[in-house]
Formats: structure tokens, sequence, C-alpha cells
């Protein structure tokens, strides 16, 4: 934001973890504060400002599919209030079950962790069973929707003899990611995660857009409504910087090497 020119108190941060069932209070107790734009960082949080409001400008971030949910009528004329980066992540995640196929390729069996209460929830269990599928790996849905339910969601998959994890995106693992690369390091299962985040919390690798990427973009988009322009007309940006990331530490806890055709960003050390 101060690449943009905004200074400490132009911008009120709010960050908060729970339920989607609290969302709408949340964003009923911003919207009373009347700011000039909101920034939303995930489906759950737009679906919920969207009630809440159809004027005060709401620039998305890590938003998939914002067509199908119905946020803009396009992406690239909006329409609405709402703008900013469209991750897409359904696209993404073939990619991530490839990654995960070269740490583990004997692998036949594969847990895909998703939030059963997320709007996404289809759209990206449909996207990584069949990439899975087309590796001629079997895909166990494995639901969690709390960080407290991650335990059992782990135990299940030592129960379904799952070899390999993949973590889809949710505000609720990204919250809880310390816990989960913990629980996927005492199950001894190679997951691959969204972002690098993930990774820095001792995950063992993930592919997915820059957040800090995104964060600027939104900054700009920000800057733009500021300066008069309007959401409506602001065309939706695709996410365009993916980066692979690996945890060293990780891979030699797992006994994992590094595959050689893998084209790696970073590597934490």
């Amino acid at each position: 934001m101060r690449e943009q020119g905004f200074r400490d108190g132009d911008v009120e941060y709010d960050t908060r973890s729970g339920q989607p069932q609290q969302f709408e209070q949340w964003v009923a107790e911003m919207v009373a504060r009347k700011p000039a734009v909101l920034v939303m960082g995930s489906t759950p949080m737009v679906n919920a400002a969207l009630k809440q409001t159809s004027t005060i400008p709401i620039v998305m971030v890590m938003v998939s599919d914002p067509v199908g949910n119905k946020f803009v009528q396009s992406l690239a004329r909006p329409g609405g209030n709402v703008t900013g980066i469209a991750t897409l992540h359904e696209t993404v995640l073939p990619k991530t079950v490839e990654m995960l196929h070269l740490f583990a390729p004997s692998a036949s069996r594969v847990a895909v962790l998703v939030n059963p209460v997320s709007p996404s929830t289809n759209v990206f269990w449909t996207s990584s069973e069949s990439a899975l599928r087309t590796l001629g790996q079997t895909a166990i849905r494995i639901d969690a929707s709390s960080e407290p339910q991650l335990t059992e969601a782990f135990a299940r998959m030592k129960t379904e003899g799952v070899q390999g994890v993949v973590v889809v995106p949710d505000r609720i693992f990204f919250a809880a990611r310390n816990r989960l690369a913990a629980l996927a390091q005492e199950y001894r299962l190679p997951a691959v995660y969204p972002v690098r985040e993930h990774v820095l919390a001792g995950g063992l690798a993930s592919y997915g857009p820059s957040l800090g990427a995104q964060a600027r973009a939104s900054a700009r988009y920000v800057a733009a409504i500021l300066k008069g322009a309007k959401p409506a007309d602001l065309p939706v940006e695709q996410a365009r910087n993916f980066e692979l990331v690996v945890n060293r530490r990780t891979m030699q806890t797992l006994g994992i090497k590094l595959p050689t055709a893998m084209p790696v960003d970073e590597v934490i050390e």
C-alpha cells in the first residue's frame, strides 16, 4: 500500500479467524465504519460483503471463479461494485497434482483435503479428482471445516491408506497452516499446498499464485478507485505470478529427494 502512496492510518487491517456463519456479522461491522473501499481475501468473504453492500467498492483477492460465483458479470466488464484479482485455482490444481506426482510417483491413493462449507469445494474437488484420475491415481475426498477437524481428517487418511495429500485453497487451511504441516509430517505424508506460506510453515511444497504479487495488485485497484475509477469498469485481472516452492528440511524429514524434472522457483532451507 505504501508503494501506492498510502500512509499509516489510511488503511485499517481486520484479520479474524472463524466460521462462515460469522462472516456477515464481521462485514456488517466493517460496513458500519463506512470505508471508502473494502478489500476481501476469499470467496466466502466477498459473498458476505455483497450481502451487506451494493455501493461500497469491493476489491477481491485470492478468489476463484468470480463469474461463476456471480460476483462480476464478466472478467472484462465486472458491471457491479466488485473487481480485483481472480486466481482461477481450478485451472491451477492439475499442476498442483502433477507436482505431488513427481514427489510421490508410486502413490496410488491420494487425499484431496477440502472444506465442505466453501462455495468453491465442488469445483476444486472435480478439478483435482479429474487430474488424479488422468495420472492413474485414486482421489479420496477428505473434509474438514475447522482446525480441530484436521486431526480427525488425517486419522481418516491413515484409515483410507492414502500416500499423498493435495490441499486445496481455503482460508481455514491457510490459517491452520502450521497445524497442517505438522500433521503431514506426523503421518509422513507428502502434501502439496496452494501458496508459499504453507511451505514457510513447514509444508513440503506449494504451487500457486504469489500472495505478495496479489497484494500489490490489490493496492493498485484501491488507488485507482480512490482516484475516481469505478469497479464496474475495471477489468478483473487474472493471477499471473505462479511459483513452485519446496521446503528442503521437510523433504529430508520425509526422506524425499527433489525430483530432477521439477522446475523449482524457491527452496526454503
